[in-house]
Order: structure tokens, then sequence, then C-alpha cells
């Protein structure tokens, strides 16, 4: 099973369950050629959501694994106008894709098209980048969750299948109170520290209830420390480091940026668990790759 994150440029991140899922097409309904009026059971009966169809909050499988504190591999994206890379990432069993508003020209419908396209049935949580206090902590609570834990407004969403119910396993006849039980002990609340005002302010961070990761990110970290883009400096490596050893002794996930398998063994032995690989970063070295060798072969006179 895949995941995906989604930042917005309103500076929220949406995370995504990834199911791959077929879902098949209704039966036409049948026709009564004399009264020219529908008979099909859809019209009489209940609507039933299938399991293939439910929403990405009936599955609590990625939250579970935050919380026990189990490695997953995502990668972040900017390419909101390619959904097939979303598909193909779910195809290589990645856990999780972010989408990233917040460094790219993103907008409502490109992201939401990604999202469509990596889970197919919603958003299952929200990161909050540049993340700095407590304070910060409770309004990504308050926009994750339903009350009583939090402030999120209730309607008939894609989230609740539109008001058919069904959102739990097992699917049928589910109240809107079991779509609402279900989204808020399934859905994630992740938050992004990337500045030293925000890894001084980690404990007030981590005593907020709900917190299922913290993301540590070193390239905004580097520069916050005048050290721009040198994120595998010895000194922001070793905030980096300590950052992570506070937030797993509180007992949340820590999460960390891996650009490629070096990073990702380093950041694992150290403890860090939610690793994240760059879209664009995969790109660009294999495109540099292929280019590379194509050049090596030519200038060898085809050899």
């Amino acid at each position: 099973m895949t995941s995906a994150l989604t930042s917005s440029s309103s500076s929220l991140s949406r995370l995504l369950y990834h199911r791959l899922v077929t879902t098949a097409a209704a039966a036409a309904p049948k026709v009564n050629k004399n009264s020219h009026r529908c008979t099909s059971n859809v019209a009489h009966k209940k609507h039933t959501i299938s399991s293939s169809e439910q929403h990405s909050l009936s599955n609590g499988t990625l939250r579970q694994k935050l919380r026990s504190g189990q490695p997953t591999l995502g990668v972040v994206t900017g390419f909101h106008n390619d959904t097939d890379h979303a598909e193909t990432l779910g195809l290589l069993g990645y856990d999780f894709l972010w989408a990233d508003a917040e460094h790219s020209t993103a907008n409502a419908s490109t992201v939401a098209n990604l999202i469509l396209a990596a889970e197919r049935r919603g958003a299952q949580g929200i990161i909050f980048p540049q993340c700095e206090s407590a304070d910060d902590v409770h309004k990504i609570v308050d926009a994750v969750k339903f009350p009583p834990i939090g402030k999120r407004g209730l309607a008939g969403e894609r989230w609740n299948a539109w008001g058919l119910g069904g959102l739990n396993n097992g699917g049928g006849d589910v109240t809107l109170a079991d779509c609402v039980r279900t989204s808020n002990n399934n859905s994630i609340v992740g938050v992004v520290v990337e500045s030293r005002r925000g890894i001084e302010a980690l404990d007030e961070i981590l005593s907020v209830e709900h917190v299922d990761f913290v993301f540590v990110a070193p390239t905004d970290l580097s520069a916050d420390m005048g050290l721009h883009g040198q994120i595998r400096h010895p000194d922001v490596v070793d905030m980096v480091d300590k950052a992570g050893q506070r937030i797993r002794a509180a007992g949340v996930s820590s999460g960390m940026l891996a650009l490629n398998g070096d990073d990702y063994v380093k950041y694992r032995q150290l403890g860090f668990q939610v690793m994240v690989g760059v879209a664009h970063t995969m790109f660009v070295e294999g495109a540099r790759s292929l280019k590379c060798r194509a050049e090596d072969f030519e200038s060898s006179g085809g050899k």
C-alpha cells in the first residue's frame, strides 16, 4: 500500500493513502419500455459502498505504522500537472506521495487531480510546514480532526462518500457519526520543522496531542543556519540528528530527506523512520545518468 503527501499554497499539506483499486462499472438500470420509468434497484435500495470504493480513511495502516515507529519511504513531488508518476510510484510500492505546493506552481485543481491519481479516494491527513510553536500544531489538529478533537467542518464530502456512508470497513449502513469516528481515528497530522526557532520549540510542539510525525527539513534549516543548501554540513547533520532524538524520545516518528540511497541508510541508522525522496531529483539523476553515458560513448568513438 502507498500513501501520498500534498503541500498547498496555503502552507497546508495533505497526506493521502494510496490504494490501487479497480472499481467495476455499475450495471445499467433496467427500463420499463411501457412506463419509461427506471426500475433499477438503485432507485429503491440504499447504496452500499464496496471495500474497493471506500475512502482512504477507512484504512488506518499508515497511521499505525507512524504511531508504532515503523520505517516508511515516500516521495515529495512538485510535478502537479503529471498524474502518471503518482500512480507509478504507487505501483513501485512507496508508502506515500508528498505533493508539494509550497515550492511549486500548484493550485487547488492540480492538487486535487494529483490526490485522485494517487489515491482515487481522497486525502488522509495534512502536513503543516514551517512549524514553530504549539499554536501552529493546534491549528493543524483543528483542520484535520472533527469535534470534539478539532474544528473541521462537517458535510457530505468525498471522505464520507458524499453522504452515502460506507467509510468503515465492510461498507453498508454506516452513519455520519461512524464516519467521523473513523476519520478521527485514522487521519494523520504531520508537521515540518525547518528553522532553529522550530527546533527550539520542539518540546512545546511535541506536547500537543495527535501529532503523528515531525519531519525535519534540512534545506531550509541549512539556510536558517547560514549554510544555504549544505544539508550534509556537519553542523546541519548534528542539529538534525539531535532534533530526531528529541522527537523520538517523545514517542513520535521523525522524518528526514533522502536524496539518494546513502542518505536513506545514514538517517535510518540514526533512527529516523519517515524517509522522503524527491521526484525531481529522481528525474534529474536518471536523465543525467543517461546523458553522461551517451556522451561517454560518443566521445570514445562509439566504443
